[in-house]
């Protein structure tokens, strides 16, 4: 945010300035088809691949894996997204002038109802984990639809690279992709401590940390 910033205020004249711009392009948090898109989506599909992979060990225990694969599309959809700001799209279907992001005006609305799916799914997995998992997308969200509503108004709702050159803008823009940032990693870290991971003599023994628990709790009886 802060090079892209000196790259919109700084004169192109400046020496090192064509440095300044690429490197800027290439990092910045609001851009598309960049590093710093490629790092937030992998880190979102990152999230759906350890959600499949407890979905798998849970089914292997006798439990129900459903729950954990859905959520795990989810989160693969939402890298997609971030890759691609399949949201920003949205705006097509709202071409008026509004006093923020013109895609929120449908974006809100969805996220809603995504977040109620979402909480109706969660309810079938392990209450840890499901805790932690709300936890990590409020996070997420204030950033992704608050966050980024507030940066809206800030610019009158214009996405052009004019409005969007002012310190205000940056400085909310660096909070909203903090939060994003910081809601994915709490939910990867969630995913991952639901797993157990052991090395047997047989190979590597995947379960889930609940399903360990039981199985430590009620040992297979030797006759």
């Amino acid at each position: 945010m802060i090079l892209h910033y000196l790259r919109e205020n700084v004169d192109s004249s400046v020496p090192g300035w064509p440095l300044l711009s690429g490197t800027a392009s290439l990092l910045y948090a609001d851009g598309e088809a960049n590093l710093w898109a490629w790092i937030s989506g992998l880190l979102l599909a990152s999230v759906g691949v350890v959600l499949c992979i407890v979905g798998a060990a849970a089914h292997n225990e006798g439990s129900t894996g459903t729950p954990y694969f859905l959520l795990g599309a989810v989160a693969v959809e939402m890298s997609a997204d971030e890759i691609a700001q399949l949201h920003e799209k949205l705006a097509r279907f709202n071409p008026g002038q509004t006093f923020t992001f013109s895609w929120l005006t449908l974006g809100v609305p969805l996220a809603i109802v995504a977040g109620i799916i979402v909480l109706w799914i969660a309810r079938h997995i392990d209450l840890n984990l499901r805790r932690r998992l709300i936890v990590a997308g409020i996070i997420y969200l204030l950033g992704a639809v608050g966050v980024e509503a507030i940066s809206g108004v800030a610019v009158g709702g214009h996405q052009d690279d004019l409005a969007r050159a002012s310190l205000e803008y940056h400085v909310l823009l660096g909070i909203e992709e903090g939060l994003e940032v910081t809601g994915a990693l709490l939910a990867l870290a969630a995913a991952l401590y639901a797993l157990s991971i052991e090395r047997t003599a047989a190979g590597i023994l995947v379960r889930t940390r609940s399903g360990r628990s039981a199985a430590s709790q009620h040992p297979p009886h030797l006759e």
